[in-house]
């Protein structure tokens, strides 16, 4: 995911005569800002998205939610691991000027998500949940690569309208092989739809009442 395969998309939408209303992705992910830019063309676009194979990462955070439909096929992999917002970034506020573009990406994160009406815990929540923290390890760290939620449970945050396409959405039994890489995490009862939960205020971030 780049700004020349989201160009490519863009100009091949513009110069059918017949527009699509449908985008299939297989997508391992990519920028993070480039992810929000295909995100926002899609929910602008009203388009549909299904997952043929796999929607992981800045595809799952930003392209996979933004679209007015979401299908789904049995196989479908779903996997988020983290965003602008996650806590671990790997020494990276160590380098010069990081707080800047982070705090940047943060504040056009939280407002993408609050158009959608989504709740912008969704993409952390194994990582920010002390009760979830220890069985999920960050990306960044030991342990399976990403994680995943239900339907209902995507519903919660806000992701609706989602359809699978085959009747089901069972990816782990049809690739067994990928099933050790993505964590499903449950949400707790106690959780609380929130929108703009995480902010940035005056170059600060805050974030509150994680439930």
């Amino acid at each position: 995911m780049n700004k020349e395969n989201n160009q490519k998309v863009f100009n091949d939408f513009d110069n059918a005569t017949d527009k699509p209303d449908l985008l299939v992705i297989n997508s391992g992910g990519g920028d993070i800002t480039q992810g929000m830019a295909l995100g926002k063309w899609v929910h602008e676009h009203n388009l549909n998205v299904e997952v043929s194979v796999v929607c992981a990462s800045s595809c799952a955070n930003y392209v996979f939610p933004a679209a007015n439909k979401k299908f789904l096929r049995k196989d479908s992999v779903l996997l988020w691991h983290g965003s602008a917002w996650q806590q671990d970034w790997a020494g990276s506020e160590d380098i010069e000027g990081f707080s800047v573009i982070i705090n940047a990406m943060r504040q056009q994160e939280t407002q993408f998500y609050a158009d959608l009406e989504i709740d912008n815990l969704f993409t952390v929540y194994g990582q920010h949940v002390k009760a979830l923290k220890e069985r999920f390890l960050n990306y960044f760290g030991y342990g399976p690569q990403g994680f995943d939620y239900s339907v209902d449970d995507m519903s919660r945050f806000g992701i609706k309208n989602v359809i699978l396409k085959d009747g089901e959405w069972n990816w782990r039994h049809y690739r067994a092989d990928k099933k050790s890489e993505v964590t499903r995490i449950q949400l707790q009862d106690d959780y609380r739809f929130t929108l703009r939960r995480f902010v940035v205020d005056d170059g600060a971030t805050s974030s509150m009442d994680l439930r």
